[in-house]
């Protein structure tokens, strides 16, 4: 049956026919292209398909289009169609001219050229006032005479040893031996005092004020003006025979008591010099000092320096000193026996030398107050943490016969770090070491030196001594080689560093710097620029010479003075 005839193509008759491929006129695809909005085309060739076999075109928007070589069907090409953005073109010069000489606009440009630039000078107005008032970096005032040394003690004041003294000393101290309460009658100190000036020094006056028999009689009988100039007090009555006795147990450096008794005033008075003790916790006394000081500036002095200051206060409660070891053998009226925490350095001296110290800085131009002994007690002298004494006096460390390296770091770092004493006057006295050895390390540490009156300046040291690392530098101490050589440096930034090194044993060192000293690590060569006449280590006796500085020979009780360059730390 024709019905059930199997076809060859696989399928029954009964399926439906398979549809036919009917080309379109071309006159129907111009007519719908023309039907649709004008659109930019762009052809491409595409390697992907994407399934679609037609893409319907918006109507507003341009067009692209995207020729697929492989197409899927038949070989025919595949255009797909994407969508492209306008981009915005501006204003055309003419349309832009239009606006140039509109007055809208040309005040507007001038209106922007000018706040521009009034603000541009405002800015550097502003700029310029800022750094004018912003606060000035002051450099550090400059060292006193005093200061720079070096200074000398005239024991013998005399116009033949005034011709006798160098004239780069900036300083002389002459003490006055008498009353200084008393007529200032010694013409022959009072001349040499001129000689002084005339030659181009200062003189430092050295007073005792602690003593005077000026006022004792009015006091003594009580007068009212006086009464009060000494220290008086009642002694103790002993029971059993009604004698009194001294007030305490305050005893001076002869092993006696300190107080003697008045017949007249029928009262103690305190004199642990032999002498009347004067009252300085009242204030007609210190101006009547005041006065003094005044008198011997008005005779050129140029500053002060006190002769037994630690002794100008005594406790105003007069309690008894505390022994040292009540078990001690030494006896009851010994100096040693006591602490002297009663008439020895009291607290409130600093007080007492910020009032004296400010009356010499307003008399002379900056003169200083010094003491005339070592301070036994530096917090005693200080104001809020301020020392009232200029140039503290330095004698003991070097003072031995023989000095020990270690002691001395250990006392140099005590001064400066403990005692925070920044300029010293050393006063150096040892007799086991050349005069010019004790010289070099004293000239270049931190502080003034004194010397002997008839010592001759070395011009070359003293010009090394005036450097700016000398005299504004930091110091750094230490020993080296197992504390064999006595070493430290000085450096102020923008000036050339300074070493020093002195060797205080018999033996000779060699020391290296850079691995000894952790500051000057990566330092590598040095400069020779002075060293001590007995110094003998040929390799290093050329002056100006550079040489290596991991091995810098030091011979014995000798001492040499190098020059670096600091390195910059990076």
């Amino acid at each position: 049956m024709e019905g059930n005839k199997l076809d060859i193509s696989g399928k029954t008759s009964s399926d439906p026919p398979p549809s036919s491929y009917k080309p379109i006129p071309e006159k129907d695809m111009e007519d719908d292209a023309l039907s649709r909005p004008k659109s930019l085309v762009k052809v491409k060739t595409s390697s992907e398909a994407d399934g679609a076999d037609e893409k319907m075109l918006p109507h507003d928007k341009p067009a692209e289009i995207i020729c697929n070589e492989k197409s899927p069907q038949n070989g025919d090409a595949k255009l797909d169609i994407m969508e492209e953005k306008s981009a915005f073109v501006g204003l055309t010069k003419e349309e832009l001219m239009k606006y140039a000489n509109d007055p809208f606009w040309v005040r507007l440009r001038w209106f922007l050229f000018i706040t521009f630039w009034a603000l541009w000078v405002t800015m550097l107005i502003g700029a310029v006032l800022i750094i004018y008032a912003a606060p000035k970096c002051d450099p550090p005032p400059p060292r006193t005479w005093w200061q720079k040394g070096p200074l000398t003690n005239l024991k013998e004041p005399t116009l033949e040893n005034v011709k006798h003294l160098d004239k780069n000393i900036k300083g002389v101290i002459i003490t006055w031996p008498h009353d200084i309460y008393g007529y200032l009658d010694n013409i022959s100190i009072i001349q040499a005092i001129s000689a002084v000036k005339n030659q181009g020094s200062n003189v430092i006056i050295e007073l005792d004020p602690t003593t005077s028999n000026v006022w004792f009689n009015r006091s003594e009988k009580k007068d009212p003006e006086f009464i009060d100039y000494y220290i008086w007090k009642e002694g103790s009555n002993n029971a059993r025979d009604g004698s009194t006795s001294p007030p305490n147990n305050w005893v001076s450096q002869k092993n006696v008591s300190a107080w003697k008794y008045s017949e007249t005033r029928n009262e103690y008075y305190y004199s642990p010099f032999d002498k009347p003790h004067l009252n300085f916790r009242n204030k007609a006394v210190l101006q009547q000092f005041t006065n003094v000081i005044q008198k011997f500036l008005a005779l050129n002095a140029s500053g002060v320096s006190i002769h037994n200051a630690a002794y100008l206060l005594v406790d105003s409660n007069f309690e008894n000193e505390d022994t040292i070891n009540p078990h001690s053998t030494v006896g009851h009226t010994q100096y040693p026996f006591y602490k002297h925490t009663k008439t020895h350095n009291l607290p409130e001296i600093g007080s007492l030398f910020k009032e004296l110290r400010s009356f010499i800085r307003n008399k002379t131009e900056n003169g200083p107050l010094l003491v005339a002994e070592s301070l036994g007690k530096v917090e005693s002298y200080k104001v809020n943490e301020s020392l009232m004494v200029d140039m503290p006096l330095n004698s003991n460390v070097f003072s031995k016969t023989t000095i020990s390296v270690n002691e001395t770091v250990n006392s140099l770092n005590y001064t400066f770090n403990i005692d925070n004493i920044e300029w010293p006057l050393w006063q150096a006295t040892s007799s086991g070491y050349p005069r010019d050895v004790l010289n070099i390390v004293t000239y270049l540490l931190p502080g003034a030196p004194l010397i002997n009156f008839n010592e001759t300046v070395d011009s070359d040291l003293l010009k090394i001594r005036e450097s700016p690392s000398i005299m504004r530098g930091i110091c750094g101490v230490y020993g080296l080689q197992n504390n064999t050589v006595l070493a430290f440096f000085r450096v102020t930034p923008g000036s050339p560093g300074v070493f020093v090194a002195f060797n205080p044993t018999n033996q000779t060192s060699v020391i290296d710097i850079p691995s000894e000293i952790p500051p000057l690590a990566k330092l590598e060569e040095v400069t020779v620029r002075y060293f001590s006449q007995n110094y003998n280590e040929t390799a290093f006796m050329d002056v100006g010479v550079k040489r290596g500085a991991r091995s810098v020979p030091v011979t014995a009780k000798s001492a040499i003075v190098l020059e670096y360059v600091p390195k910059r730390e990076e």
